[in-house]
């Protein structure tokens, strides 16, 4: 991956970023919970006898908080109770999917093998692999030996980025429909058709993606998956019309994907990027919860942390590129999307600001205030992890909800981390966890 944006001294850089970290922690904290100690005077309705009580401010962001996670869980499973579609199509337009894939020869049967197993027949899969990548190469060539509907690509026109490795397979395949999915995915066979279907009336087809949750770590993953990516969507979709559209589990439209240009390789979280460029483009991207593909979690703390720690840092390059981009706006689109992506970036200051008003209302002794938000989120991720359970792509329920509250603050000191080394001058590296079979 090349560096996009000039460095500082890697000596000097580093030097700051612990202590720069550190103390933008310690101030989220403190303000936090000097926030959180204000006396608020709030009106009671007529219905409650009228007057005014005065609470802290700590109880009020309680209210706040479960208020919003109640509302975007309605929303939430509005669209989950939707369910699939009673009839899909079984052959149609053709539609590539391009695997790519670096290093991960050992996950590469769970996209492939899967996908083959696709109920659309017109699927013709794609693997691109890296060049110098011997092991992944030998694996795809099996599969292209074994099965006329899979092809092996070797990215030399663009080597080094996934993004480079999607826009080569767009570029030498003449499919009306292109579709992306990860290495280590295993999709589920009603989803290629249900997309397909779904594009007679949009753009671009997201799917949703769940880690399988088989250890601590991964049932981390899920859950935090659930609250910041199915739940925290809800309500900005549906006020602002955004809906991302990734690079994993997402089929589309060829012109749609010619419409924006592909995936841009120069971005570290190219599916974000992607996101906003369809967004701008006015280009019609729609959800798909049914038929979820399964993913590999990281597995170990050091990989979750270093996996997020790219993730926001690949959120801040995005926020800085849209911050630029409205010196020439081509819409209100290219004016909203700055502020969209802010939200991702400075949102994580916000939940880690939670944490020391909780502390308040303990230190207060009405710690009891604090059962509204946890019980919020905990019974949204029980009730996520009750669908994917009935529907068969997970075992049981189990207790790992309860770790749900845990994972906000957890996120947010990497999504910190991420933004101060960007800002200090991020060197252009990034972080790759480990996939096994």
């Amino acid at each position: 991956m090349r560096a996009l944006r000039p460095s500082t001294p890697a000596a000097p850089r580093e030097l700051l970023e612990r202590p720069v970290f550190g103390l933008v922690v310690v101030a989220v904290l403190g303000t936090g919970y000097l926030q959180g100690a204000l006396s608020m005077v709030v009106g009671l309705p007529a219905a409650l006898g009228g007057g005014s009580v005065v609470v802290l401010q700590a109880v009020v962001a309680c209210l706040s908080i479960a208020g919003l996670f109640t509302l975007s869980a309605v929303v939430l499973f509005g669209q989950v109770a939707g369910g699939g579609a009673d009839r899909l199509p079984t052959t149609g337009p053709t539609v590539t999917a391009v695997v790519p894939v670096h290093r991960d020869a050992a996950a590469l049967h769970r996209s492939v093998e899967s996908l083959l197993g696709s109920r659309y027949e017109d699927l013709r899969v794609v693997i691109v692999a890296e060049p110098g990548d011997e092991a992944s190469i030998e694996r795809a060539r099996e599969y292209a030996s074994d099965n006329d509907r899979v092809e092996l690509l070797i990215n030399d026109r663009y080597p080094g980025s996934k993004a480079g490795a999607v826009n080569y397979a767009a570029e030498v395949t003449e499919s009306e429909h292109v579709a992306v999915f990860d290495v280590d995915e295993r999709v589920d066979p009603r989803f290629v058709p249900a997309a397909v279907a779904a594009l007679d009336d949009c753009d671009v087809v997201q799917g949703r993606t769940i880690p399988e949750p088989d250890g601590l770590i991964e049932t981390v993953a899920y859950y935090e998956s659930v609250v910041l990516g199915d739940l925290s969507q809800r309500l900005l979709t549906a006020i602002t019309d955004f809906t991302v559209a990734a690079s994993r589990t997402v089929v589309m439209r060829r012109a749609a994907f010619e419409t924006v240009g592909g995936y841009d390789p120069e971005m570290l979280t190219e599916d974000y990027a992607f996101a906003f460029a369809c967004y701008e483009a006015g280009l019609d991207v729609v959800e798909q919860f049914p038929y979820a593909s399964l993913i590999e979690a990281a597995h170990s703390p050091i990989d979750w942390w270093g996996q997020r720690k790219r993730w926001m840092t690949g959120y801040a390059q995005v926020l800085h590129g849209l911050v630029a981009g409205c010196t020439a706006p081509k819409n209100y689109r290219t004016l909203v999307s700055p502020v969209i992506c802010a939200g991702s970036v400075i949102g994580n200051l916000f939940m880690l600001s939670l944490v020391p008003k909780m502390a308040v209302l303990v230190v207060n002794g009405v710690a009891a205030w604090v059962v509204l938000p946890v019980l919020a989120l905990v019974g949204v991720a029980l009730a996520m992890r009750a669908y994917d359970a009935r529907a068969g792509r997970l075992d049981g329920i189990g207790v790992g909800a309860l770790v749900t509250p845990v994972v906000l603050p957890l996120y947010s000191l990497a999504g910190i981390k991420a933004v101060v080394e960007y800002l200090l001058g991020w060197d252009g590296a990034w972080y790759s966890v480990a996939k096994g079979a």
